[in-house]
């Protein structure tokens, strides 16, 4: 998936490492987490592969610096991954933990719950400059509205979905927190004192 991301962003036009890695953080971080060493890694694979290319450009004063450019054969791979059909897989490793969570005691799932609901608002509060960066990113792009259109929905299926994990998160723990209420009870129905033996 990283290396389709930065596909997409050469796509655009030619990029050094620096530019790539600060395109990912002001609109990819979004939704995409990828970190320094990750994507000059993941540079090399594709020079390797033949979808991009780099030429070195000589600075004063400056280190030189590396200039990367999709190749057509990068251009084919990112529309032949735009055109595969793979929206239906779920392999979602939270849900995979939360269906065996019964292991654990529920108060301890009621926490998980709500430290994942506080990176859903964290992630939240950091989509209110989301749009911003849109505009900015979209100053030199050939067709910016039309490219920048498919943006705004990206961001908006974030915000979308972090709400609903949100609201899925409230359920889960007044779930969690009725089974400890009951679970209370009939431990304390169960030791209720029993009369003095004659």
């Amino acid at each position: 998936m990283l290396k389709h991301g930065i596909l997409g962003l050469l796509n655009y036009g030619e990029m050094t490492g620096y530019e790539i890695m600060t395109a990912f953080r002001d609109s990819l971080q979004f939704f995409w987490m990828a970190n320094t060493s990750q994507i000059y890694r993941e540079l090399q694979n594709l020079k390797k592969n033949g979808f991009v290319t780099d030429r070195k450009v000589e600075q004063q004063s400056k280190p030189d610096k590396n200039i990367f450019t999709i190749t057509d054969a990068g251009k084919e791979e990112l529309k032949s991954w735009l055109r595969n059909e793979d929206y239906g897989k779920r392999n979602i490793g939270l849900l995979m933990k939360i269906f065996f969570a019964g292991e654990i005691p529920p108060g301890e799932n009621i926490e998980r719950f709500r430290h994942i609901q506080s990176g859903c608002n964290r992630f939240l509060d950091s989509l209110s400059s989301a749009d911003n960066t849109v505009d900015l990113h979209s100053i030199n792009i050939t067709d910016s509205d039309e490219k920048s259109a498919y943006w705004k929905m990206t961001i908006s299926f974030g915000r979308k979905y972090m709400q609903m994990m949100d609201q899925w998160c409230d359920e889960c723990i007044a779930e969690l927190e009725k089974l400890e209420e009951n679970k209370i009870e009939n431990t304390g129905h169960k030791r209720k004192p029993q009369g003095r033996r004659k």
